[in-house]
């Protein structure tokens, strides 16, 4: 396993230069993304849960990009933010799931980000909603990451379509329109 959990200083770099990104004053349903040059699908959360799926997704992002993954918390702690090195990708998925269980001991809470260090991808998840929301760069054309998120996400269209089957779903449907 090859986790790392980041130190303050570490850990505040990379949530001020996520903040460039994302719009942590804001939260889902509503756009927290600050660029439009992204892509969405979406993801029931919580996405740790689904060790299966999260270990496809980090093991296709470290074949298709060359940057490190990483974990992000909210949380009053500082140390909320976990590096993945990708060497043990089902070892560090494990220990971030069952850490997760109980917050990290109540160090951790929502918003969670779970994205590379180049941000071309970035899932980010809230308490408040039970989707997640996975923005991938537009530009970006990669074999194995297209093809988890094709086999494990819902597609921008497909969650469009869940609308008019019930009226739960409808709402959630309506309140995610700015991802559309």
């Amino acid at each position: 396993m090859t986790v790392h959990k980041l130190e303050s200083e570490d850990s505040r770099r990379i949530t001020q230069d996520l903040s460039n990104v994302v719009n942590f004053a804001t939260d889902l349903p509503a756009m927290i993304f600050r660029t439009s040059d992204f892509e969405f699908c979406f993801f029931e959360r919580p996405l740790v849960s689904f060790s299966d799926v999260l270990i496809e997704l980090i093991s296709a992002s470290y074949e298709d990009f060359s940057s490190t993954v990483f974990i992000r918390f909210g949380g009053s702690s500082e140390n909320t933010c976990f590096l993945l090195d990708g060497v043990d990708v089902e070892g560090d998925v494990e220990f971030i799931n069952k850490g997760f269980r109980d917050f990290f001991a109540g160090e951790v809470d929502y918003p969670m980000v779970i994205g590379d260090l180049a941000f071309d991808w970035l899932a980010f998840e809230s308490a408040h909603e039970e989707f997640g929301v996975l923005a991938v760069k537009s530009s970006l054309n990669v074999s194995s990451f297209s093809k988890v998120l094709k086999k494990s996400f819902i597609s921008s269209r497909d969650f469009q379509k869940l609308a008019g089957q019930h009226a739960v779903m409808d709402k959630i449907v309506k309140a995610f329109h700015g991802y559309f």
